[in-house]
């Protein structure tokens, strides 16, 4: 299970293959070695720890029997990098059609996981080239799962330590938000970790 703003519960049907399609090659692209993502703080971590988050993070949205994970920066960035790889991946999609064809594999995956979970009136069709409107749909499928960007506020960190604890409190934040860092374990046990993951997007592959 995972915290979410619609209480909390795992994702299913057309929302879970969206998501373990791009936690998919996000794992395959770490299991080769380090690698940023362009979502702090998750990319501040080395590649154990981005394992170990995503693993953690992933296990609570995909397995009803899995205890809730503790929601802090780097957890909610890993989640988030997740939907955001999925963007880069539409943007590719849209360029490489000129050249390598027409196809529509992730809008049409976007496409389904917003119908079941946000049913708008009016949706694009699975070629359209707007990428400002794919992006939009798919930051409307992270609102789904992530209450907001609060884990990219790095900054409250240098406020005085009274006013930083002010600051998470208005916010609705453990007092570890930012501090809980995620362990670090060696590459032997990092080598379990891909595995792990890869059986967790086994569907995806």
């Amino acid at each position: 299970m995972y915290h979410t703003p619609g209480g909390d519960r795992v994702l299913l049907g057309a929302e879970r293959r969206f998501f373990t399609h791009s936690l998919a090659m996000i794992v395959d692209l770490l299991a080769d070695g380090d690698l940023d993502f362009g979502t702090a703080p998750f990319d501040v971590l080395q590649r154990p720890q981005k394992l170990v988050v995503l693993y953690n993070s992933a296990r609570g949205l995909l397995h009803p029997s899995e205890s809730t994970p503790k929601l802090t920066a780097f957890s909610e960035s890993a989640v988030a990098t997740v939907y955001e790889h999925a963007k880069d991946q539409v943007c590719q999609e849209i360029d490489d059609a000129g050249i390598s064809g027409e196809t529509s594999f992730w809008r049409r995956l976007i496409l389904e996981a917003v119908r079941e979970q946000v049913a708008p009136d009016q949706l694009p069709l699975d070629t359209d080239r707007d990428k400002e409107m794919w992006f939009m749909l798919v930051e409307c499928l992270a609102g789904c799962v992530l209450w907001d960007n609060d884990y990219e506020l790095q900054e409250s960190l240098d406020l005085p330590p009274e006013e930083s604890r002010q600051f998470r409190a208005v916010l609705g934040m453990a007092d570890d938000y930012y501090t809980d860092v995620p362990p670090d374990p060696p590459d032997e046990q990092a080598k379990l970790y891909v595995d792990a993951l890869m059986g967790l997007t086994a569907d995806a592959r």
